[in-house]
């Protein structure tokens, strides 16, 4: 009985009139992703070879007119060697232009982590980098820091430096930069779509189900195992297919590449960096988003009986995904005169708090992924209580009747 009604859940979800348009539209936003977004999305390390060509063209210029004036030696009031200085990025970049135009993405990124290599100026001058953050200088060390990082890692490893490693385009560097981006959210919002109309769904055939041989808690338990199969497939089908879709054109990637993460939070100097491998990221990230879905599909279940309306469910069950959005900020360190640690909907983005960005944007060290995986338990077992004492409040009969 208890296999015949989860197959009759999942069909009824998988052919539902409303979840199939849905599934089409994050199927169009999946591939604009994939082919328009990503290959587009450019970053501070993006490379213009006709910018490059014109700065170079303009510097050339430049030094020409110092040498007609005979000004190539160090400038009197400053004492820095101006025409000298030119020279030098005159050769390097001209250098990196040219492996650029060729192809030869190898000799590209040496001469690229060359020009970084304990110089952090290139990013603490672009003032255009987080222009809009509290903390611009921070956060451009912040950035240069992962960056080294992630360029010495390429080059220490001797992997084959293509254009779509060097960018984290590959098929497993998009899949983590999703997961630390917004990729959580959007996942978990699937969740809550297709598990939001679970119960009410039901009510135009009350009598039916009302003569079920099935206790009411079992029955919502079934509904909410059926709902976290399908919100499973389907989750693991995006995954999936974005990955092919990445991997098709800039190549899979490595298991073993690494990852920036930071340790801790007292003196913001590379020794509080360290890294683990996109394979250990993705497993640990992966492995959580089970227990959320599971989390927000027992929500909707009481939810559900409490409103008895799918767009109330669907609404509150999304504010309260996105509830952290509405009071965060780089200060915010306590939530009503508790350390922010302590609420389940810091953890929902768990890719940053595994990678220690969730601690860096606010400057604590108590956020970790091992508390985060506690307080979620801790949530859930709550979730469950309150569902089995609302199957004995609202009984089935209840939830049925009209009004």
């Amino acid at each position: 009985m208890n296999r015949t009604y989860i197959k009759h859940e999942f069909l009824i979800t998988s052919r539902s009139k409303r979840n199939l348009p849905f599934v089409l539209f994050i199927g169009v936003l999946l591939l604009s992703y994939c082919f328009i977004i990503l290959p587009n999305k450019e970053t501070k390390e993006t490379f213009s070879e006709e910018e490059m060509s014109n700065y170079l063209a303009d510097l050339d210029v430049e030094q020409k007119l110092r040498e007609a004036k005979g000004t190539t030696g160090v400038v009197f009031h400053t004492g820095v060697p101006v025409y000298g200085n030119n020279d030098f990025y005159m050769r390097l970049y001209g250098a990196m232009l040219q492996a650029h135009e060729d192809g030869n993405f190898t000799r590209f990124l040496h001469l690229r982590a060359f020009s970084l290599d304990g110089n952090p100026s290139d990013y603490m001058q672009d003032t255009h980098l987080f222009k809009q953050s509290p903390f611009p200088g921070k956060d451009r060390m912040h950035l240069y820091y992962q960056t080294t990082m992630r360029y010495d890692d390429y080059l220490s490893n001797d992997y084959p430096i293509t254009f779509g490693l060097m960018y984290e385009k590959t098929g497993l560097q998009a899949l983590q930069k999703f997961l630390q981006e917004n990729g959580i959210y959007i996942m978990l919002f699937c969740v809550i779509f297709f598990s939001s109309d679970i119960l009410t769904r039901d009510r135009k055939y009350r009598t039916v189900l009302i003569g079920l041989p099935l206790s009411w808690y079992r029955q919502l338990n079934l509904k909410t195992f059926a709902a976290f199969m399908y919100s499973t497939l389907i989750l693991l089908a995006i995954l999936l297919i974005g990955v092919i879709c990445m991997t098709l054109q800039y190549g899979f990637g490595y298991f073993d590449l690494h990852v920036p993460i930071m340790t801790a939070q007292q003196r913001f100097t590379l020794e509080e960096y360290d890294v683990i491998s996109i394979g250990n990221f993705l497993a640990k990230t992966l492995i959580v988003v089970p227990l959320l879905s599971l989390l927000f599909i027992r929500l909707n279940v009481i939810l559900s009986l409490l409103f008895k309306n799918e767009w109330i469910v669907l609404i509150v069950s999304s504010l309260i995904l996105f509830l952290e959005r509405f009071y965060f900020s780089r200060t915010t360190r306590e939530l009503f005169g508790i350390d922010i640690s302590y609420f389940p909907q810091t953890y929902f983005d768990i890719g940053n708090v595994l990678t220690g960005e969730k601690n860096f944007l606010v400057n604590i060290e108590s956020i970790t992924y091992t508390k985060g995986i506690v307080i979620l338990l801790i949530a859930f077992v709550l979730i469950e209580i309150l569902v089995f004492f609302m199957s004995k409040i609202v009984s089935k009969r209840q939830f049925y009747q009209l009004g």
